[in-house]
């Protein structure tokens, strides 16, 4: 069997499980690995986005049958992810690589320490729908789509567990609708231009098929809180070997 196929096989694995155990935070890893095949950086956030929008979009469907997805804050998220994801592909082209590595890493740590934060917080009550305020959540959720290949999920989440009476999975699914719909346009426009191996692509959607939808089942039995500590730490290791990896030793 082709390596490159092997490899995109074990990338669509691990994005697809996280996805579907956080509804976050595959692409934060997916990007980092594309890299270690030796991608350039736009190849890599291009074919990140389409990973990550086939496994967000085969997560989202049986959760979708169960109810799950809530309908109008994927549709204000989408209104201005769409276009903040045009936005960020197109500010890209006028952005350093290492201004975007180091943003990204930035962006990664943060994302451990929100995470690392959030599992010790406990779970809002009663809150209210302010779905207008998801509006700017969109239009950000495009932009870092766009400029680093990230689908947003650890963005999104926590969005719709502050401004609308979601729960946990719910949010979760929600989430994934929202990435799939973001990342899947960001991933057409991509294409525009672009022709990535066919062999990536096929090994990317076949694992993260698999991955997401192990994550979905495994998501409804793990505790949260354990979760979100162990993902945080993960994180930290991915922007280390990243950092290390590209700024360091200029690989």
């Amino acid at each position: 069997m082709d390596v490159l196929l092997l490899e995109a096989l074990g990338i669509g694995l691990i994005l697809g499980l996280l996805l579907g155990l956080t509804g976050a935070g595959g692409s934060l890893v997916a990007l980092p690995l594309l890299l270690s095949l030796h991608l350039p950086l736009r190849d890599a956030i291009g074919v990140s986005l389409g990973a990550v929008a086939m496994s967000a979009l085969i997560g989202a469907i049986p959760r979708a049958r169960l109810g799950q997805v809530a309908w109008r804050p994927v549709a204000l998220l989408a209104l201005c992810g769409l276009p903040g994801n045009a936005a960020g592909q197109w500010l890209g082209q006028f952005i350093p690589e290492r201004a975007l590595i180091i943003g990204f890493c930035l962006l990664v740590l943060w994302s451990a320490w929100r995470m690392w934060r959030g599992a010790s917080l406990p779970a809002k009550e009663n809150a209210e729908d302010r779905y207008p305020a998801l509006l700017g959540i969109g239009l950000g959720v495009g932009l870092l789509s766009g400029l680093m290949g990230v689908g947003g999920g650890f963005l999104i989440v926590p969005a719709l567990l502050w401004f609308t009476s979601l729960s946990l999975l719910s949010a979760m699914a929600t989430s994934m609708a929202v990435i799939a719909v973001v990342s899947g346009g960001g991933f057409l426009l991509y294409l525009t231009d672009a022709e990535p191996p066919l062999a990536l692509l096929g090994g990317l959607a076949l694992g993260g098929a698999f991955g997401v939808l192990s994550g979905n089942r495994l998501a409804q039995y793990l505790n949260s809180s354990l979760l979100q500590r162990l993902f945080a730490l993960m994180l930290v290791l991915v922007s280390l070997s990243l950092g290390i990896q590209k700024l360091l030793l200029g690989h």
